[in-house]
């Protein structure tokens, strides 16, 4: 939300300014920017995460309407093995009542994390509410990478 008000406060800050330096184009600015501050709302409302498998090798990318619309490199050098971290988390509900004053729902999530061979270092990969769809994630990496799928047990103990 605070995002969203940001925003909003600097095209207002745009529009001023802009108003105060040339009166004649102002009729033609403010249509155009709010169009193109409509759409951009639009676009961080509907966009999501996912991953990206082509020649040059795996991203992590940003799509809106299934347009690809970021990317960004994911280093798989020194992490062969890929695996599933479920992990807890709440969130307070709003809620009137006497009787109820904190409402929490608590719910799952689950990451997929690259991983060494010792599983010591890892590296967040991305992260979804439905452990079936983290399954597909592993699968589909399984297939078109060379990630092999392992059960997180570290193992502190130094090789001599």
């Amino acid at each position: 939300m605070s995002i969203i008000l940001a925003i909003g406060v600097g095209v207002f800050y745009l529009i001023n300014v802009t108003a105060s330096k040339n009166q004649e184009n102002i009729g033609i600015f403010i249509p155009m920017l709010l169009v193109v501050f409509i759409f951009g709302l639009i676009s961080f409302i509907f966009s999501k995460k996912g991953l990206l498998i082509n020649n040059h090798g795996l991203y992590k990318a940003y799509f809106v309407f299934g347009i690809l619309l970021f990317k960004r490199k994911v280093e798989l050098k020194n992490k062969p093995v890929v695996t599933i971290l479920k992990l807890r988390k709440s969130q307070n509900l709003p809620s009137v009542g006497i009787v109820y004053p904190s409402s929490r729902h608590s719910f799952h999530i689950y990451y997929l994390h690259l991983l060494n061979q010792s599983h010591t270092i890892k590296t967040e990969l991305i992260g979804v509410k439905k452990e079936g769809n983290a399954q597909k994630m592993i699968h589909f990496l399984a297939e078109n990478t060379n990630l092999m799928f392992e059960i997180y047990s570290p193992n502190f103990e130094k090789n001599s």
